[in-house]
């Protein structure tokens, strides 16, 4: 039902008694008098004789009766830059809300002709509406609106468009509302699609419909015949979207009651995290469509393919070198399946989890780039920053969905991925024993969500952390490897500073190595320093001023003197 503003109205305006003696000569004239003379008015039949002409102008300018005429120009004033409802519109005239109503029949219409768009909001009776952007820059330049509609020859096409709709929102050029409206006014102009005639038997409010249709996607576009909540999380409603997971686990929802989406099943046990369309929502809305074959990974936010990962050469100390060829010989394909046959046959667990711990700059990330390309392994890569957020529960939802998305990833891959936590930091120090604060429980929950998903990991999993001293108990005796990248040794470091910068003669390159105590990335970080002084000045930098590089980027003084060399001078 409409919220009731208030139980009498203010006093209308006077009635008028000669109609206004002005002819608009532009659509936004026109609908300017009628803003400025319809407020207050109690919305009353008068109104229409006084404001005969400018309502005469948008009647013939824009093809719609004289009720729609003053209601397009209100819902102009009111709507530009918001959502309103038809409780605004009460406000704006002044009248009851039952007198609004009467008016939706005309806002119907408008919609019809996408002259303003409408949604019914997750819970909520009430419809709320939007004038589309397009009108208001068409109104302003004395334009006629007309949306263009976007004709698709098959369901193919259809769902291909939508899916460029859902990249130009991950990439920020749409919201998750215009994502949307973008859907319906497709939807819209393909009713003659059997795909879109389907979907309108099914009565579903616009979250469901978007949730539907971009299941649709995944599995036609992407080949991703299951889905975890996370899919969704930029596409609908983030309160309709867990209220929806947490029906779906309780077995409680219209789209299950109408046989579209069911749960998976993994060896007859249901996965209450990761769900799929029916055979009757395929055989319904997607007959003859052909679908692509069932590749989960190749849809999964943040995958990195080995084939995309570019060769790197890497440098590490003795101790490092051996663990890390250690563990690129047990993660080679063949190797790995045999490994995890006998820790299956034994009654051990299978997963794989490494930790990969040491200073800032020391490659551990690269490291597990370059283990992923060897052993032909995709990386599922999550920065565990940035999956914080402000909302309660909500930062453990997003982890458990990103252990869902990956263990689903697992079963649909003949080749394990590398769930790749980096800057775990934070997630993987001690656990608060006094909770006191949501902050405090919220950590201790994230990681108690972690912990278990480790236990039961299928797959491999590799963390990457600068901080160890505080590393908890409980986390130690989950990674089976842990390795300890150290500062590069002096060797090592002469190593990197001739492939950083070729052009270094042996010399330099040891007295460099010797003088300064820097890590790889912060090598790397003087090589392009180099390249770009060498591209601005047109000369290669010398020893001194490498050393001023050096000096920048290690913020300490160089040591006063050094073992086996002169100074340089």
């Amino acid at each position: 039902m409409l919220r009731h503003v208030n139980n009498t109205p203010k006093p209308v305006k006077d009635a008028y008694l000669f109609p206004l003696d002005i002819e608009p000569t532009t659509i936004i004239e026109a609908m300017s008098l009628i803003v400025e003379n319809a407020q207050n008015t109690g919305l009353t039949q008068n109104l229409y004789f006084y404001l005969e002409k400018p309502i005469r102008y948008l009647c013939e300018r824009l093809q719609i009766n004289e009720v729609q005429a003053v209601l397009l120009s209100v819902v102009t004033e009111i709507g530009t830059d918001r959502d309103f409802s038809l409780t605004d519109i009460s406000r704006f005239f002044n009248c009851t809300n039952l007198k609004a109503v009467s008016l939706v029949k005309e806002l119907e219409d408008l919609a019809q002709k996408k002259l303003v768009e409408v949604e019914k909001p997750f819970r909520s009776d009430c419809s709320s509406y939007r004038l589309p952007w397009g009108a208001v820059v068409a109104y302003s330049n004395n334009q006629v609106y007309i949306p263009k509609a976007q004709r698709c020859e098959d369901c193919e096409e259809l769902l291909q468009t939508v899916e460029s709709y859902s990249f130009q929102h991950e990439n920020g050029s749409l919201t998750c509302r215009e994502f949307q409206d973008r859907m319906l006014s497709l939807l819209r102009d393909n009713a003659h699609l059997d795909f879109v005639k389907t979907l309108e038997n099914y009565h579903l409010e616009t979250n469901d419909t978007a949730l539907v249709v971009y299941a649709c996607v995944l599995l036609c576009c992407q080949g991703n015949s299951t889905f975890v909540e996370y899919d969704f999380f930029h596409m609908v409603d983030r309160r309709y979207l867990h209220k929806t997971w947490k029906d779906f686990q309780s077995d409680n929802h219209k789209l299950l009651d109408l046989g579209l989406v069911e749960p998976v099943c993994d060896n007859g046990i249901e996965d209450q995290d990761t769900f799929t369309l029916t055979q009757k929502a395929k055989d319904e809305l997607l007959a003859g469509v052909k679908l692509k074959e069932d590749k989960r990974i190749k849809g999964m936010r943040g995958l990195i393919q080995p084939t995309n990962i570019v060769p790197k050469n890497m440098f590490y100390n003795e101790a490092e070198k051996v663990q890390l060829k250690r563990l690129e010989g047990l993660l080679m394909q063949d190797r790995y399946l045999e490994i995890c046959a006998r820790l299956k046959d034994s009654g051990m667990r299978t997963g794989f989890a490494c930790l990969f711990y040491g200073a800032p700059g020391t490659g551990k990330t690269e490291t597990v780039m370059q283990l992923a390309r060897a052993t032909g392994r995709s990386i599922f890569q999550v920065n565990m920053a940035n999956i914080r957020d402000k909302w309660v529960g909500e930062s453990e939802k997003n982890v458990k969905a990103i252990f869902g998305q990956y263990q689903n990833a697992v079963r649909n891959s003949s080749v394990a991925p590398i769930l790749l936590l980096n800057e775990a930091d934070a997630l993987l120090g001690g656990r608060f024993t006094e909770v006191n604060r949501s902050v405090e429980r919220m950590e201790n929950t994230m990681q108690n969500i972690i912990l278990e998903e480790m236990e039961k990991l299928n797959g491999i999993l590799i963390a990457t952390t600068n901080l160890t001293c505080n590393l908890d108990g409980a986390f130690e005796r989950r990674f089976l490897f842990k390795v300890e990248f150290h500062a590069p040794e002096a060797s090592v470091r002469k190593d990197i500073w001739r492939t950083m910068i070729p052009q270094l003669d042996d010399d330099t390159a040891i007295q460099l190595a010797m003088r300064y105590d820097l890590s790889g990335g912060q090598i790397e970080n003087i090589a392009r320093k180099s390249q770009i002084e060498s591209i601005l000045e047109g000369t290669t930098p010398d020893f001194e001023m490498l050393c001023t590089f050096c000096d920048e980027e290690s913020l300490s003084k160089p040591k006063n003197t050094i073992i086996g060399f002169k100074n340089h001078s």
